[in-house]
């Protein structure tokens, strides 16, 4: 799979996770999911915005959310989650 099909199949999945974490805030508004969305948000901003040459895995804040929404809601059950590991899977594999 070349680069640019990596960064497409991890923009479409920052995205699915940014409607899924944003859906949760409209009922549970808390600093640690307004934390998270804005670090998932960052991301796929510079996923977006950026050339491929230009990324560094650094540049991504996104590896250890699922430890952190965890560790808030304790919603081991949160289909989110998959989708979250999903995307962080994603990053690193977009980095090898």
């Amino acid at each position: 799979m070349s680069k640019d099909e990596k960064r497409d199949r991890l923009l479409i999945q920052l995205r699915k996770v940014l409607a899924l974490l944003k859906e949760q805030y409209v009922t549970q508004p808390t600093p640690m999911l307004e934390m998270i969305i804005s670090r998932y948000q960052h991301a796929n901003d510079i996923l977006e915005n950026s050339n491929i040459e230009d990324l560094k895995k650094d540049m991504f804040r996104i590896s250890g959310s699922v430890r952190a929404y965890l560790e808030s809601y304790s919603d081991y059950m949160n289909p989110m989650l998959g989708e979250m590991d999903k995307a962080e899977n994603m990053l690193k594999e977009f980095f090898i």
